[in-house]
């Protein structure tokens, strides 16, 4: 209660001099919140009808205006405007409205009673000597089950009152000329919330009993939030009184003190605009659907807008009857669990919970809470990416890990696509410019300006069409550092230094001169002042002992200046409740300070590693894994790979706490092969201490046993350690079918998973069969959950279904292949467009596969058309984030390559080869321990190989091919089962170099090599090897003939031959190549007089034409 905002309001009535009177609040610096009854019958002919006053100014009274009246009767409220030009003086508590809202708006949404308080002038106050008006605090509780049904407050109280008698001939009661005073919610954080207006006494037998207009019924005029928007240039937003202390408030302040400040999201400089078709979803989702609780997931980049949109969703809601709210940031897995029972109501709700990837053991007690209401909840997750946060079990009860697993993932698409003109991002940055130089003089560090006028005058980039735009931050970030480069004071940087850098020498004048101020007078180099920033942000601090353990790993930090410098911290940049200080903002901004700090020695990893508690160690490691692939997908890969060997050499003498590294390794995005080394040591770590924890005590620890193992090889096969990922995968299973034996409901979803990954795992050693027969159990568990629970089942019955399918062709079931692949691909096809966002990577990989499949049905043109879609969502997928999307680029550019080579586009084919060959070179350049990329450029190698021939360049093509055997010949050293085949392919293709190249001898000792190869392999497996067999043999022959072997080549056309005629009924596409080998057959019969054989073999061309559209 701010006592300096409590006025008077006297009413002239029509007809006599006489006054009614009524209290009423101010919020906002001339705008007054009262009953309407208080106007009733307000006389509007001249003088001042309508005045306002301070009960402790003297009783000066100012005039007044009605600015805003209910239309509806039932609503008693309104608002009075004080006229400018008579001396009134602003309370000092409405002296800032830059910094905060000046009042916020409460809703009572439990059932429970809830204190409040009230201040007015009621009749029994009125001071008999002089007849002044004196104030009445009244202490009370709302009943929310008490006046409901018509939409008011009832307030009661049993605080002692004495009786006023009402003037001779007139109505009233005690309390009359309390009627206007403001309602306001006792015990919430963050300041008083307004829930009502008072309105009437109802005159109670005992204690009093008031009634009053909600704030709810206020917001919801449009009128009234104009005019307070208007008045106190912030949007009034309605928040939940019982959960304040969970949720952050829905205004946050806005204490601009520094440059970086205001790029903070909930300080919302820049106007919001956009996201029209993403707030319409998230509105549908909210409002339609069953009334119970539902979970989404909204991913993104920081930056991208997560925040932002969730913000104005909630905010949105709020008007139309929904309790809305964030959940507060600093509410972590390591605190002491919170109650969440204030969140409790019938009310439709909306939880927000942003960094859900950072805590997912608190999410799942608040789901675990939310599960319980018996009416519609909605509960909105914001990440960086999916990932094991949502999907392992976590010892979640099943309701909760079902809800989970079946929430829709959501990735935020680009506030404005590069598809989009790019005119639209000029006026986007403009906007932004303007937006941010209004507010930029708020800032002391910031010398004097025309601001504006500067921003009026701004050329936007030039390259604003780049990808790096799609990120919103980015682009205002930009015009915030464009703003200060071209004011009074800009910092000298060279050109191309990022925009992030920049104003980090902006933000260290801030640094500098806060510093300096008598309170600390530090007297630090920048750099320890940045190294203390950056140490902040990388661990928080909940305590004063946790800030100092902190601040004393600080290089260079004198001892006496310690104590002194976190203080300076936690002024610096001010602290959720129960933190001692916060972070530079935004997060991105932070990343980046505290991974440049960190390489340039300013902070010691190990030290700060080894005094911060468990989950500041996993705050510290997340950020410097965000920082690194910020870096990589910035196109800075040496920084990023220097954060992860700092990190990799801070870890060997500084390890973490067990519950940082859970907490960590389920944050970090999958995929993303730049932190995978990181990820692999962190899950191999986890996977150790859970099976001696498991050893210890199986039947609690088996089930996190088999979820780190599984999570384990997901990461080793990434990396292309595939012996290691196959032993840790085998164990996942073998535990996850002994736990669904006994529990299928609960581990049956993660038996089924465990199965589609060790398939991968198979097939990579070269056990194809094995491989076949796991998928398909997969498949088979998966349609059962499917059916029974399509929405949360079915992306992955897709997954298992595209997983089949390249397990049924390499073992030579290509038929049916074909159809597990066909329903991959129409299931993501439905997924992706109901949620492109979420589903395009899994669709542009199926439809991948498809265009593999498809030429091996002899449906050529339709394969191309299939990777043509594959390589375009791909390399949109990429652009934004190289990281995670570069090498299923590379892998459908190579497929698409052998696409248009088929199609007879041989330029075309060349252009998509050689870019594959590009990015996979430098895939294997990054990661030269890995042998994850090596198999890929040695296919994509061989595959240019071929294009380089048609294209004339022989030499080239030589070269390129005998570096693809190079590779698979050291990697069918080390595991013959899986490389084989591929080492056997690339020596038939050397074996046409050569020849092309008149090297005949040569091109004969090597496909003779690859032909042994592929006779093995089809003996053993010769549906899947017999038409490369065939193929190799087709190609064997002619060399043969030359090299003077004509019944050597005669007999390897019989052989080809057959192969070929075994295989047309299941493989439509062997007919084509038939016909070249009957017609050498035919050559090499004539030549030897056979005509009888000759004969039968034209029959077979009369009888089996080619198809129109054939290419052979």
């Amino acid at each position: 209660m701010e006592f300096d905002r409590r006025v008077q309001i006297r009413v002239r009535k029509p007809g006599t001099d006489k006054r009614s009177f009524g209290s009423g609040y101010l919020i906002a610096p001339r705008l007054v919140l009262t009953a309407a009854h208080v106007l009733d019958r307000m006389n509007d002919a001249g003088g001042n009808p309508l005045t306002v006053s301070q009960p402790d100014a003297g009783g000066q009274e100012f005039p007044a205006i009605v600015c805003w009246h209910p239309a509806d009767e039932t609503v008693d409220a309104a608002l009075i405007e004080i006229s400018g030009g008579h001396g009134w003086q602003t309370p000092e508590s409405l002296s800032d409205l830059l910094t905060r809202p000046p009042q916020r708006f409460g809703l009572i949404i439990g059932a429970r009673p809830h204190p409040i308080t009230l201040t007015g002038f009621p009749r029994m106050q009125k001071d008999p000597d002089d007849g002044r008006r004196l104030d009445e605090q009244l202490t009370g509780h709302i009943v929310p089950g008490s006046g409901s049904l018509a939409g008011r407050y009832e307030i009661s109280s049993s605080d002692p009152t004495f009786p006023a008698a009402p003037p001779p001939g007139s109505e009233g009661s005690r309390w009359s000329g309390i009627s206007g005073a403001a309602l306001l919610g006792d015990d919430v954080p963050g300041g008083d919330m307004l829930c009502g207006v008072v309105g009437r006494d109802r005159q109670a037998d005992s204690g009093t009993r008031l009634t009053a207009t909600t704030a709810a019924r206020l917001l919801a005029d449009d009128t009234f939030r104009a005019a307070v928007a208007q008045h106190t240039g912030w949007e009034p937003v309605l928040e939940p009184v019982e959960a304040a202390g969970l949720l952050t408030p829905a205004a946050a302040g806005r204490d601009l003190n520094s440059p970086a400040a205001l790029l903070r999201a909930d300080a919302e400089v820049v106007a919001f605009h956009g996201r029209d078709s993403e707030l319409s979803d998230l509105r549908t989702w909210c409002q339609e659907g069953p009334p119970t609780l539902a979970v989404r997931v909204l991913t993104g980049p920081g930056g991208q807008g997560k925040t932002r949109l969730a913000r104005h969703l909630t905010n949105l809601l709020s008007h139309h009857g929904w309790v809305a709210g964030h959940l507060r940031p600093d509410l972590t897995d390591y605190d002491t669990p919170p109650d969440f029972t204030p969140l409790t109501t019938a009310l439709p709700l909306l939880v927000v919970v942003d960094y859900a990837e950072t805590r997912p053991r608190l999410l799942r007690r608040l789901i675990s809470h939310l599960h319980y209401s018996r009416h519609r909840v909605r509960l909105l997750l914001l990440a960086r990416s999916d990932g094991e946060w949502r999907t392992d079990p976590l010892n979640a009860a099943s309701a909760v890990r079902s809800l989970l697993a079946a929430a829709p993932v959501t990735a935020l698409a680009p506030l404005i696509p590069r598809s989009r003109p790019t005119q639209d991002r000029r006026i986007a940055f403009t906007s932004a410019a303007h937006g941010l130089a209004c507010l930029l003089p708020r800032i002391s560090t910031v010398p004097a300006h025309d601001w504006t006028a500067l921003a009026a005058a701004l050329h936007p980039p030039d390259d604003l069409s780049d990808s790096r735009y799609d990120n919103a931050l980015t682009l205002q970030l930009t015009a915030l550092v464009t703003l200060l480069q071209h004011g009074p004071k800009p910092t000298d940087t060279p050109p191309g230094t990022p925009a992030e850098e920049i104003l980090l020498q902006h933000e260290g004048r801030f640094w500098e001169d806060s510093a300096r101020a008598p309170a600390f007078k530090l007297n630090l180099p920048t750099t320890t002042l940045a190294a203390a920033v950056a140490a902040a942000a990388l661990t928080g601090a909940a305590s004063k002992d946790e800030a100092a353990h902190v601040i004393s790993t600080i290089p260079d930090l004198p001892a006496d200046k310690a104590v002194r410098t976190a203080a300076w911290l936690a002024r610096l940049y001010p602290a959720e409740p129960d933190r001692y200080w916060g972070s530079l903002q935004p997060d991105r901004i932070a990343e980046y300070h505290a991974s440049r700090t960190l390489t340039h020695g300013s902070i010691l990893l190990p030290a700060l590693l080894a005094t911060a508690a468990p989950g500041q160690q996993a705050q510290l490691i997340t950020i410097l894994a965000r920082a690194a692939i910020a870096h990589y997908n910035a196109g800075r890969t040496n920084d990023s790979e220097q954060v992860l060997r700092t990190m990799d050499t801070a870890l060997d003498t500084a390890p973490l706490a067990h519950q940082a590294i859970q907490t960590t390794a389920a944050a970090l995005p999958y995929p993303s092969r730049v932190i995978c080394p990181l990820a692999i040591r962190l899950t191999t770590t986890l996977a150790h201490t859970n099976q001696e924890l498991a050893a210890a005590n199986p039947a609690a620890r088996q089930p996190e046993l088999a979820r780190s193992l599984s999570n384990l090889g997901n990461r080793l096969s990434e990396a292309g350690c595939r012996d290691e990922a196959l032993t840790a995968t085998e164990e996942a299973v073998k535990i996850y079918r002994r736990l669904a034996d006994s529990s299928p409901a609960a581990y049956e979803p993660e038996l089924a998973a465990s199965l589609s990954n060790l398939s991968v795992d198979l097939s990579q050693a070269g056990r194809r069969s094995e491989a076949v027969t796991v998928v398909e159990e997969a498949v088979e568990i998966r349609r059962r959950l499917t059916a029974d629970s399509p929405a949360a089942y079915e992306p992955e019955l897709a997954a298992s279904l595209s997983n089949l399918g390249n397990r049924l062709s390499e073992a030579g079931r290509r038929d049916e292949a074909l159809t597990a692949t066909e329903e991959a691909v129409k299931i993501y096809r439905q997924l992706a467009t109901d949620n492109p966002a979420a589903y395009e990577p899994e669709l542009a990989a199926s439809l991948s596969n498809l265009g593999i499949r498809l030429p091996e049905a002899g449906r050529r043109s339709e394969a191309l058309t299939a990777e043509q879609q594959a390589v375009e969502i791909r390399r949109r997928l990429a652009a934004a984030n190289p990281a995670a999307y570069e090498p299923d680029l590379a892998r459908s550019l190579s497929n698409l390559g052998n696409r248009l080579s088929e199609a007879g586009r041989r330029d075309e084919a060349l252009t998509a080869t050689e870019e594959a060959v590009k990015i996979y070179r430098q895939l294997a350049t990054d990661n030269p321990a890995a042998a994850a990329y090596k198999p890929d450029l040695a296919r994509s190698l061989s595959n240019l190989g071929a294009d380089l021939t048609e294209a004339g360049h022989r030499t080239e093509a030589r070269a390129a091919t005998e570096e693809a055997v190079k590779i698979y010949r050291q990697l069918a050293a080390d595991n013959p089962a899986a490389h084989k085949p591929e080492l056997a392919a690339s020596l038939s293709n050397l074996g046409n170099r050569l020849s092309r190249a008149g090297h005949r001898g040569e091109a004969l000792t090597v496909v003779k090599e690859a032909t042994e190869i592929y006779r093995q392999l089809a003996a053993d497996n010769p549906a899947a090897y017999g038409p490369d067999l065939a193929r190799l043999l087709q190609f064997l022959a002619p060399l043969l003939a030359v090299e003077g072997d004509p019944s050597g080549a005669l007999g390897a056309t019989g052989e080809a031959v057959e192969l070929y005629r075994s295989h047309i009924a299941t493989m439509p596409s062997a007919l084509p190549p038939l016909h070249p080998v009957l017609n050498l057959q035919t050559k090499l019969l004539e030549a030897l007089r056979r005509e009888e054989e000759i004969e039968e073999v034209r029959r077979w061309f009369r009888e089996n034409p080619l198809p129109p559209d054939s290419h052979s």
